[in-house]
């Protein structure tokens, strides 16, 4: 800590209209302990910041004298450059660059799930990633309350374990994830709450993802090798290889 906490301690206190004795008995501290804080000698255990935050009722960053636009815009910035060096394979660089931004902000679960990725494009090269990988995909479901951010580390860590030989614990992943009845994509197309060009951007952006998804689909049917004819009933080999070059045609 620096002076920003002893500066801001000490305005939020007179703020409030409260003598250090006062700040120091609702603490548990002496009034001594309360004078050092605020002269910058000596500092609060890091267990108490909560505490004195929920005291002055504000955040424990504002208290630290974070500067949460700063920390936002460094994140986004170092994520934009994780994701360049995945684009280029890079996943080494970009996994030492994550790890040092990591240090800088322990709590970013954005960080946290770049790293994961990366880490995963480098199990090649050391295979014990694979479950370190595993561990942050862990933490992030642990302490994460975004959504969006929760289902895709729920799709990395059924991979995750398909890589590593285990098919049931990614098929219990992969059950946990929302149908497709509730995605985004699906709902913004059919909801009525977009209109005109953004709705036709929508429909567009739909319409390939699902044809790409389709595409995919046909594949399986396509290849003679993974389902028999008798497991494909009603379609065919056939059937799926020329729908299969419809889709490809259509996607140009």
């Amino acid at each position: 800590m620096d002076n920003r906490f002893s500066n801001n301690f000490k305005e939020l206190r007179k703020l409030q209209e409260l003598t250090q004795e006062q700040v120091a008995e609702m603490l548990g501290v002496t009034s001594q302990a309360i004078s050092k804080w605020e002269c910058g000698t000596s500092y609060p255990d890091i267990e108490m910041l909560p505490i004195i935050a929920n005291i002055f009722k504000v955040s424990t960053d504002y208290l630290l004298g974070v500067d949460i636009t700063k920390q936002e815009k460094d994140i986004l910035e170092t994520i934009e450059k994780a994701k360049a060096l995945c684009d280029n394979n890079k996943y080494t660089d970009a996994v030492t660059m994550l790890r040092n931004a990591l240090i800088q902000y322990p709590s970013s679960c954005d960080i946290m799930y770049w790293l994961a990725w990366s880490l995963r494009g480098t199990i090649k090269e050391h295979p014990e990633h694979e479950q370190e990988a595993i561990n942050i995909y862990r933490r992030i479901l642990n302490i994460s309350k975004n959504s969006e951010l929760i289902c895709k580390v729920t799709r990395d860590l059924a991979y995750c374990y398909y890589t590593l030989g285990d098919v049931q614990t990614a098929k219990a992943y992969i059950d946990m994830l929302p149908s497709f009845e509730v995605c985004r994509e699906y709902n913004l197309g059919r909801s009525n709450v977009l209109s005109d060009k953004d709705l036709a951007d929508a429909l567009q952006k739909n319409i390939r993802l699902y044809a790409t998804a389709i595409q995919e689909c046909l594949e399986y049917f396509a290849n003679e090798k993974i389902l028999t004819e008798a497991e494909k009933f009603p379609y065919s080999t056939q059937r799926a290889t020329k729908s299969l070059e419809s889709i490809k045609e259509f996607l140009k």
